[in-house]
């Protein structure tokens, strides 16, 4: 997508260890497909080259859990609490995260493809390497305090979507509209598209309160 080149897992799901949910540690070389792992915590775990598919993982807290060359795939991760997180190589395919919070958490080599994160918080999330979301809902999306500068978004949803004392320099936001994006002074340094000239307008002048009206008469 754009310029960026995300390293996205590669894994044989043949050589994969059939593993159900919910599972309680760490995960290696796993395939852990349709279960239920509702409101369960996970905490200083480790997950590598697995593949999570059809989970439902509503309301779940995980806690500094290091992810690596792993692949979710319909998970819904709702009103998940996601804090201290490293994900590494790791690929999103139509998952939603739907309200769920992830706080202080690092991305290198991540994709968002097809997820829902509408009225979800993003709270001190750092990208290391290239991130990317593809596709994606972020109506009402919240982010505060991140520092995104591999980041880039790509045919996604922002009505809505606001920034807080977030560093974008550097992020890519082609093929967006950003009429409805609240926040202007988190968008110093991102690159944008002529087209999207007439949208990012609108949204700084409704930001800075600017009132448009004709010539005193």
């Amino acid at each position: 997508m754009h310029e960026i080149d995300i390293e996205l897992p590669v894994f044989d799901p043949g050589e994969l260890e059939p593993v159900g949910a919910p599972w309680g540690g760490n995960l290696t070389e796993a395939h852990v497909q349709t279960g239920r792992a509702i409101r369960t915590t996970l905490i200083d775990a480790r997950l590598r080259r697995s593949h999570l598919e059809n989970l439902d993982l509503n309301g779940v807290v995980w806690e500094d859990v290091a992810i690596s060359g792993c692949r979710f795939e319909k998970v819904d991760f709702t009103a998940a609490r996601l804090t201290g997180l490293t994900l590494d190589r790791v690929h999103f395919v139509n998952c939603k995260l739907t309200w769920a919070n992830l706080a202080e958490t690092r991305l290198s080599d991540v994709l968002f493809e097809g997820c829902r994160l509408d009225g979800a918080t993003l709270d001190d999330v750092s990208t290391a390497g290239p991130t990317g979301f593809v596709g994606c809902v972020l109506v009402n999306t919240n982010l505060r305090d991140c520092v995104l500068p591999y980041a880039a978004m790509q045919d996604c949803r922002l009505r809505q979507m606001s920034f807080e004392s977030c560093d974008l320099r550097g992020a890519d936001l082609r093929g967006n509209q950003l009429s409805e994006v609240s926040g202007m002074t988190s968008l110093r340094g991102v690159t944008i598209e002529p087209a999207q000239l007439p949208g990012l307008t609108d949204a700084v002048m409704r930001d800075l309160g600017v009132i448009v009206r004709g010539p005193k008469g």
